[in-house]
C-alpha cells in the first residue's frame, strides 16, 4: 500500500515538474506542451501499465466538469467584456455552421465506413460536433492571433460544448424511445444556454460585490474557486450549462472594473473606484488552472487505446474531414472581415477533448450497438486532432515570427488588453 501511495506521489510531482517544463519550452521554443503531456500520459497508461485505461476512464465525468468550471472561469477572467459582446455573432455563427457541418460530414462518413444506421451516425457527428473549450483555451493563451479572433474561439467552443451535450442526449432518447420531438431538442438547447447564463450573472455578480467582505479573511481565494464549483453545480442541476455558467462568472470577474464603473454611475471620480479582484487572486485562478488543465492532457494520453490498424486508420481520416469541415465554417464566418488574414489559424483550432470522450461513452453506459467503436474512434480522433492542432500552430506562428516588420504584442500587453486596463 505504501509502495503504491509512494509511487502515486512520484508521478503526480512528475506530472506537474514536466507540466512547467513544457510550458516553458513552449513560451522559449513553440514546441507543444500538450503534445508532451498526451505523450506522458500513453507512456504511464497504455505502453507502461502503470494506470489502467479502463479504470481510469470511470473518473471522466469528474474530471470533465471539474477542468470544464476551472479552466473556462480562467478563459473568462482574461477575456473582455466589450469584445465579447461585439464578438458573439460572429461566434455564435461559426458555431453553428461548425456544428452542422462536423454533424453532417461525420455522420456521412460513419455511414459509409462502419456501416452504422443513419441514428447512429448523426449520433456520431454529434459527439464529434464541437471544439474542446479545455483545448481551445489552452491553445488561446498561447498562440499568436488577434484577440478578437481568440475570444471567437473561446465562446465558439463554450457554445458548440452545449450543442454537442443536448444534441448527444436528444438523439440517445429518439434512439431509445424511438420518437423524435424537434420542438423538446430546440427548447432544451434554449434553455440550456439562458439557465447558464442567468446562473453565470447572478453568481458573478452577487459574489464580485461580496468580495469587499472577505477580502480580509483567509483563504478567500479557495473561497472563490469553491463559489465557481457551487455555479456551475446548480446550473447544471436545475438544466443549465455549468461550462458557460463558469465562463460567465469567470468573465465578470475578470472585468470589474468596467462594471463597477457602469454600476457606480453616481461617483464623479472614477480613479477612487476601489478593486475587489486582486492581482493575486488572478494569479492563484491561474495556476489552479494550470495544475488542472496539465493533468487533463495527461488524462487523454492514458485513455488511449488502439484496438485495431482500421479503427486507428478511420481515426485519422475522420480528424482530416472535421478539419475540412471547419475550413468551411471559418471561411464563412470570416467572409468580409479582418480575421480573413486569421483563417488559417482559426481553422487549426478544431481540437475535440473529454467532452466528446464522456459523450462517447454514453452508448455503453444505455447497453447500445457500436458501443466499443464509439468509444474507440472517440480516442483516436482526441488524441489526432490534438496533434493537428498544435503542429499547425506551432508551424504558422513561426511563419508569423518571420514576417518582416510584424510585431506580436507580448504576454503582458495582451493581458492588459484583455483586462481593459
Amino acid at each position: 500500500m505504501a509502495d503504491a501511495v509512494s509511487i502515486a506521489l512520484t508521478i503526480s510531482a512528475l506530472i506537474v515538474l514536466i507540466g512547467f517544463t513544457a510550458n516553458f519550452l513552449f513560451k522559449k521554443t513553440g514546441l507543444p506542451d500538450m503534445l508532451i503531456l498526451i505523450f506522458l500520459g500513453a507512456l504511464f497508461g497504455p505502453a507502461l501499465g502503470v494506470f489502467d485505461p479502463t479504470s481510469v476512464k470511470s473518473f471522466a465525468p469528474f474530471i470533465a466538469a471539474l477542468a470544464l468550471a476551472y479552466i473556462l472561469f480562467d478563459g473568462g477572467m482574461g477575456l473582455n467584456i466589450k469584445k465579447v459582446l461585439s464578438s458573439s455573432r460572429k461566434a455564435l455563427l461559426l458555431a453553428v455552421l461548425g456544428f452542422v457541418f462536423s454533424v453532417l460530414g461525420v455522420c456521412i462518413f460513419t455511414v459509409v465506413t462502419f456501416g452504422v444506421p443513419l441514428i447512429y451516425g448523426l449520433l456520431f457527428g454529434s459527439v464529434f460536433g464541437g471544439s474542446s473549450s479545455i483545448v481551445v483555451i489552452s491553445l488561446t493563451a498561447k498562440i499568436k492571433l488577434s484577440d478578437q479572433g481568440c475570444t471567437i474561439l473561446i465562446l465558439e467552443s463554450a457554445i458548440t460544448d452545449i450543442l454537442c451535450v443536448v444534441i448527444s442526449l436528444s438523439i440517445l432518447d429518439v434512439i431509445l424511445t424511438g420518437e423524435a420531438n424537434i420542438v423538446a431538442i430546440g427548447l432544451g438547447i434554449t434553455g440550456k444556454i439562458l439557465l447558464g447564463l442567468i446562473v453565470g450573472l447572478i453568481a458573478g455578480f452577487v459574489w464580485l460585490f461580496s468580495l469587499k467582505k472577505v477580502l480580509s479573511m483567509p483563504f478567500y481565494y479557495m473561497l472563490t474557486l469553491g463559489i465557481v464549483m457551487l455555479g456551475y453545480a446548480v446550473s447544471e442541476s436545475i438544466g443549465g450549462s455549468g461550462a458557460l455558467s463558469a465562463l460567465v462568472f469567470g468573465l465578470i470577474l475578470g472585468n470589474e472594473r468596467d462594471i463597477v464603473k457602469l454600476t457606480s454611475y453616481l461617483k464623479p471620480d472614477d480613479e477612487k473606484v476601489t478593486l475587489s479582484v486582486s492581482k493575486g487572486l488572478k494569479r492563484f485562478e491561474a495556476e489552479i488552472a494550470f495544475l488542472i488543465r496539465t493533468f487533463f492532457f495527461v488524462f487523454l494520453g492514458i485513455i488511449f487505446s488502439f484496438s485495431t490498424l482500421y479503427i486507428f486508420i478511420m481515426g485519422i481520416l475522420l480528424s482530416a474531414l472535421l478539419f475540412v469541415t471547419r475550413f468551411g465554417a471559418v471561411w464563412i464566418t470570416t467572409a468580409k472581415s479582418r480575421l480573413k488574414k486569421e483563417r488559417p489559424i482559426m481553422t487549426f483550432v478544431l481540437t475535440r477533448g473529454l467532452a466528446a470522450a464522456v459523450l462517447a461513452t454514453l452508448p455503453t453506459q444505455y447497453g447500445l450497438l457500436y458501443s466499443d467503436l464509439f468509444i474507440n474512434v472517440a480516442v483516436v480522433v482526441i488524441v489526432t486532432t490534438a496533434v493537428l492542432a498544435t503542429v499547425g500552430v506551432f508551424a504558422l506562428g513561426r511563419k508569423k515570427e518571420t514576417t518582416p516588420n510584424h510585431r506580436v504584442p507580448d504576454e503582458e500587453e495582451i493581458e492588459e488588453n484583455a483586462n481593459g486596463d
